[in-house]
């Protein structure tokens, strides 16, 4: 997930680690920043595979900072990336994020594609939670009242999920529609 991340933001242009950094913060939000220990050495990894090049540039402050630049290899790899169906894991809500950022790097065929993957994973996580739901109603080994509270926070969950299914729903309706 993180190489695509890197990957489709270089696409646009070069960046250094740090504003690398602070464009996945603004997608995945502050609870889910990567941190430089992680960055840093995926960039020498990404070098080392020549999917990016990395070179120093000076700063104002006159401190080099690391810029990298996507390789032709590494546009080849971001699209393999892409056109690959996410992986059921902690990090599938997340992954699907970052592809519908970069759907402005795409054409309407892969756009589609991606927003019907995002969509099957929506309803069936909307699925899932329905009947989480409903066990809950009928679990023998919980007290009523912490019943009461986890129908509360499924009944969330619920409304989230379903907000979702309704975005990337319409998302694929004005794509086909294109």
């Amino acid at each position: 997930m993180y190489e695509l991340f890197i990957l489709g933001q270089l696409m646009d242009h070069p960046m250094t680690g740090y504003a690398l950094r602070k464009a996945f913060i603004s997608i995945a939000g502050n609870d889910q920043a990567i941190s430089f220990g992680t960055l840093y050495p995926l960039l020498d990894k990404l070098e080392q595979v020549q999917e990016l090049s990395l070179s120093f540039e000076n700063t104002e402050n006159k401190r080099p900072q690391k810029l990298a630049t996507i390789t032709e290899k590494g546009k080849i790899r971001f699209y393999e990336l892409i056109e690959t169906k996410v992986a059921l894991n902690k990090q599938t809500q997340l992954t699907f994020l970052m592809k519908v950022h970069f759907l402005h790097l795409l054409n309407r065929e892969q756009q589609i594609f991606i927003l019907k993957d995002f969509q099957n994973f929506s309803e069936s996580k909307l699925n899932r939670l329905q009947d989480l739901q409903a066990e809950l109603g009928a679990n023998k080994h919980m007290v009523q009242g912490d019943i009461n509270d986890a129908l509360l926070v499924k009944q969330l969950q619920i409304l989230r999920a379903q907000a979702q299914v309704n975005w990337v729903a319409q998302l694929l309706k004005q794509r086909k529609g294109a």
